[in-house]
């Protein structure tokens, strides 16, 4: 597990600047002489090293801000970074098996015991609880497919994705039934495309929660489209994938003839389980409270926000407690950018040794162009 519950008490700073020994900074200074030569303070306002709206040596400055021009540094200026929640977009399954047990089987529809033991309820139980406990240190979202009773897929999400979502995302489960078929590509997509829009810093990620094969694949039939549609599905996890937003798999009740498809998915999505099945299998309340919780660990705790990107995102030093923190694009031990490179993401031991809180002063050190942070 790369990431866990947020930790109090973590420092971290960002430092612009091609000259990290600098700490001069941008001063008001005093009132300009009437006449004269003017000063000579680096910062002050008609003085004649200062970038301020002074006026020229001997002239009657009109005030202003001067900033410094110490030599090769461009100024610098440290500030304070945030540890910033997830955006967790969960796509929801709703087609017409989700009312049956999880071994597959019917209940009567005289049998209200049976039917609270279907997936349905037993899914969207722990949706709910799980967002409801977390919903201060995960920003959720809801996503159905499909949202007719065929194959159709309405753009966006039912509830979007936004703090304390938790009455939200109950409602809109109040209002569902499952009764469509199974359009996992056309959902896929369309999360894709909604997350695309968002414009915050926030690590982005998709839960997608199914518990059959894709269909809506072209091939009709009595209740529209339902030709097999894998191929194409686990190609739009890829693409989401792709854009930097990974994409965690979880598969409901015993559905053999979708485990291969469901494999591939969670492959593509980069969060595979190390051991098979690759996805994450649930049977009820219980297994998606557990998984959620582990899923809510993995996402939370090792990201910083950076308020902005990089003037050089080639030219960015990290640290911790002093030390420099190498940069890893296969997310094995180090770090790396968020979507949109607003943020950055520790990984491997590097986030461990974040959520043990050995880890207590993380700084980005931000380079200008053409000036090399050592």
């Amino acid at each position: 597990m790369r990431r866990g519950a947020i930790l109090p008490g973590i420092l971290a700073a960002a430092v612009f600047g091609c000259n990290a020994a600098s700490t001069r900074s941008i001063d008001d200074g005093g009132t300009p002489p009437s006449s004269g030569s003017g000063g000579t303070h680096p910062t002050g306002s008609g003085g004649s090293t200062g970038a301020g709206n002074g006026g020229t040596s001997g002239g009657t400055g009109s005030g202003g801000v001067g900033v410094a021009t110490d030599g090769p540094s461009c100024g610098v200026k440290t500030f304070g970074l945030t540890k910033v929640p997830p955006d967790l977009l969960i796509v929801q399954d709703r087609s017409g098996s989700m009312a049956m047990l999880p071994d597959g089987s019917n209940c009567s529809r005289r049998d209200a015991t049976c039917t609270a033991m279907t997936k349905w309820p037993q899914i969207t139980a722990a949706i709910n609880q799980v967002v409801m406990q977390t919903e201060d240190t995960i920003r959720w979202g809801l996503k159905f497919f499909a949202d007719d009773d065929l194959c159709g897929v309405n753009d966006g999400a039912a509830v979007p994705i936004a703090d304390k979502n938790a009455a939200a995302i109950a409602a809109a489960i109040a209002g569902a039934m499952p009764l469509s078929s199974t359009p996992t590509r056309a959902g896929l997509v369309s999360a894709g495309a909604y997350l695309a829009t968002l414009t915050d810093p926030n690590p982005k990620y998709v839960l997608l929660a199914t518990d059959g094969l894709p269909n809506c694949g072209g091939q009709m039939g009595i209740f529209g489209s339902q030709g097999d549609d894998s191929a194409a599905t686990i190609q739009a996890v890829t693409d989401i994938a792709a854009k930097g937003i990974p994409v965690f798999v979880v598969g409901i009740g015993s559905i053999p003839d979708a485990q291969t498809t469901l494999t591939a998915m969670a492959v593509a999505g980069g969060e595979a389980q190390t051991a098979d099945p690759k996805y994450y299998p649930v049977a009820n309340t219980a297994d998606l409270v557990t998984v959620l919780g582990t899923i809510g660990g993995m996402i939370g705790s090792c990201s910083f926000g950076l308020g902005t990107v990089p003037p050089d995102p080639t030219n960015i030093a990290v640290t911790a407690n002093g030390s420099k923190i190498p940069k890893d694009t296969t997310h094995t031990n180090g770090w790396d950018y968020g979507t949109g490179q607003t943020s950055i993401q520790l990984f491997g031991q590097t986030c461990e040794d974040a959520k043990a809180g050995k880890l207590m002063d993380v700084q980005a050190i931000f380079g200008c162009p053409g000036k090399i942070i050592p």
